[in-house]
């Protein structure tokens, strides 16, 4: 809506299109995932999914392994870098913010957010956890040949997307 008030004093004008437009798409119900999401979800060796191997480090388990009992300590590699990086994400995001509001793009802040969340994952996966996740097994180092937890041939790491929803 725009208008035009002429008055003795003067002439004052105003457009409120932008700001009726984000007030309508903020009306609809917008959220974004983050995580190993169904188009990423293959199989891998052993029949196991990757959203599958992505629960067991996420919450830890004392029975997995391949035929044994093995303790698999719990890496937070989703919860744990969103929860501890809103801050960082806010401040990726933050740059851009203005423009999406103006513009009226609440698909745009919520696609903002999932990248920023995507990106601290993944720094997770470069720093085991910002230096919190139990390290391997002896174990695991000498079957996958790395020290590096969560990772292996990367497929899990890989697996990590964003999709916006609702509007």
């Amino acid at each position: 809506m725009s208008f035009t008030e002429k008055n003795a004093g003067g002439v004052v004008t105003g457009d409120f299109s932008k700001l009726e437009k984000l007030i309508e798409n903020l009306e609809g119900n917008h959220y974004v995932d983050i995580g190993i999401l169904g188009e990423s979800n293959q199989s891998v060796e052993g029949g196991y999914t990757l959203a599958g191997i992505g629960a067991v480090h996420e919450f830890g388990t004392d029975k997995a392994g391949r035929g044994n009992s093995v303790t698999i300590p719990e890496r937070s590699f989703l919860r744990m870098p969103l929860e501890t990086g809103q801050g960082d994400i806010e401040k990726a995001v933050s740059p851009k913010m203005q423009k999406l509001i103006a513009d009226g793009d609440i698909q745009g802040i919520f696609k903002l957010i999932g990248i920023a969340g995507e990106a601290r994952i993944q720094e997770a996966f470069e720093t085991a956890g910002f230096g919190t996740w139990e390290p391997n097994a002896e174990s695991t180092i000498a079957r996958k040949k790395s020290d590096s937890p969560l990772i292996d041939q990367g497929d899990l790491r890989q697996a990590i997307t964003s999709k916006v929803g609702g509007g």
